[in-house]
């Protein structure tokens, strides 16, 4: 599960790319700068939060031990498609988070950056897709990483990150994990919303026209 994340310890060979808001997409694993982003620069990324869940997370080994809580949010945007924020809130322990990685999100388009314009310390600078069928994308913080601020005391959290993506229906089927700044210890996998393939309408006719047809077989037989 978590063999995305171990790549960021290998030798992977990562195809060099220089634009920012550029959809993720290619065969192999491709690094995407992103620099931060608001909804003034993108028009498109306006929308209604329709899911806001918190996962309480713990990540530990080599020395740290971190917990605190994932936010993750659903957004409809108003070009009617779905985008899915994260961001990282650290509140004990010791340690640092140096990526977050989530998955579940192929055969859509996608789109990754941060919020300038939203709560957080710091973000992330890279998008690492994984073009290997799972859709899979690290964000990575080489900068300045989430965890225990060692210059004002505290906790320094992350600012909100996404993937806006032409998903036009949505369920509870991605999952996340996260890696220490030390690359030595490694969260437990949590569930996340991910795109989903909507069900097309005749399904769901043909399903609630199948149920009539066993609820009317029943009560011939009572």
């Amino acid at each position: 599960m978590n063999k995305h994340i171990y790549a960021l310890l290998g030798g992977v060979i990562l195809l060099p790319v220089t634009a920012t808001a550029v959809p993720l997409s290619g065969v192999g694993v491709t690094d995407y700068p992103i620099t931060g982003t608001t909804v003034a620069a993108r028009p498109e990324l306006a929308g209604t939060v329709v899911e806001d869940l918190v996962t309480p997370f713990t990540i530990s080994g080599a020395g740290e031990t971190l917990s605190g809580t994932i936010q993750n949010r659903v957004v409809l945007s108003v070009d009617g498609t779905y985008d899915f924020y994260w961001r990282i809130l650290p509140d004990s322990g010791q340690g640092d988070i140096s990526a977050f990685r989530v998955d579940g999100f192929d055969g859509f388009a996608l789109d990754a950056d941060w919020r300038i314009d939203g709560l957080g310390d710091v973000a992330p600078d890279i998008a690492r897709y994984f073009g290997d069928g799972t859709g899979a994308v690290n964000f990575l913080f080489t900068g300045d990483e989430v965890g225990n601020d060692v210059t004002g005391g505290g906790y320094e959290e992350s600012m909100f990150f996404f993937l806006d993506t032409d998903a036009t229906a949505y369920n509870f089927t991605g999952q996340f994990d996260l890696l220490c700044a030390d690359n030595g210890c490694l969260s437990e996998v949590y569930n996340t919303w991910a795109p989903a393939v909507p069900i097309p309408a005749a399904v769901w006719l043909f399903g609630s026209g199948l149920l009539g047809l066993i609820g009317v077989a029943r009560k011939k037989k009572a």
